[in-house]
């Protein structure tokens, strides 16, 4: 709807900003801390690196438009957690992502970069598409989980595919910008992302019998399948297959702006 409302827009004092960013992460899915059960503060607090390069299109004093690529990790610990299961289970992972994202913003006061309409909270959302690699950490070394199977995906216990190296992502969020001098501009920023898959974390399904994966698959695959030692029952849960991944970012950036200065519209 935000899209189709850009279309009728008037094309006044439009320009082009350059922004180079770094963030945090916090992830919400099968593995770790989440809410009120986190310990200390992992589950409040990013705990994982993300950069992002942003070209944002501003159309008026309200409307901007932003295409993101964003790169870096999400992750998770059972550690963190006090929930008895969780501790016992004991799953650990990162995720490396790379997402692309298209993001319509509203700044709830007039703005413009280099103007007397210098700062300015605004609200955005958009769609975008993630590709990730669950990873685990055995021996110093970061092992990719994927392809272990840890659900016994393609074996004869399991019938289920491996799951997908990407996902649709819906990101939305908060942020304040402000402006710095006539060319240059801050951005903090809180964003939401849904995932569309509930394997961010390589946990979504039930448990199936490491020995029997060991002797299918390798001993990696299964120590990761189930590295807490959690004694196996026929269909005990490992994760909530009915639900989807989150992360939060919360991050600064600094644009430049692109268009010179007196190529720009003077509704600027």
């Amino acid at each position: 709807m935000l899209l189709l409302l850009m279309g009728t827009l008037p094309v006044q004092g439009q320009f082009y900003e350059l922004g180079f960013g770094g963030a945090g992460s916090i992830f919400h899915g099968d593995v770790g801390a989440v809410g009120t059960k986190a310990q200390g503060f992992y589950g409040f607090l990013p705990n994982q690196p993300l950069g992002v390069i942003t070209l944002r299109r501003q159309f008026d004093w309200h409307w901007s438009t932003r295409l993101n690529y964003t790169r870096g990790y999400v992750g998770a610990a059972d550690a963190w957690a006090k929930d008895d299961f969780k501790l016992a289970r004991d799953i650990a992972v990162r995720t490396e992502i790379n997402e692309l994202s298209f993001m319509t913003e509203f700044n709830f006061w007039p703005y413009g970069t280099g103007t007397k309409y210098a700062q300015s909270f605004y609200v955005f959302m958009g769609i975008g598409m993630t590709a990730y690699n669950p990873q685990g950490e055995f021996n110093q070394e970061w092992i990719d989980l994927r392809p272990l199977g840890t659900e016994g995906q393609q074996t004869v216990l399991k019938s289920q595919l491996f799951y997908g190296t990407s996902t649709i992502t819906l990101p939305f969020g908060i942020g304040f910008r402000k402006s710095l001098a006539r060319d240059w501009s801050l951005s903090t920023e809180l964003g939401w992302r849904r995932y569309g898959s509930d394997y961010i974390d390589d946990t979504s399904g039930n448990y199936v019998d490491a020995a029997q994966l060991a002797d299918l698959r390798n001993e990696t695959s299964a120590y990761f399948s189930n590295p807490g030692n959690i004694n196996y029952s026929s269909g005990l849960a490992r994760g909530n297959v009915n639900t989807r991944d989150w992360s939060i970012f919360a991050g600064i950036t600094i644009f430049y702006n692109l268009s010179p200065r007196d190529e720009r519209c003077s509704g600027f």
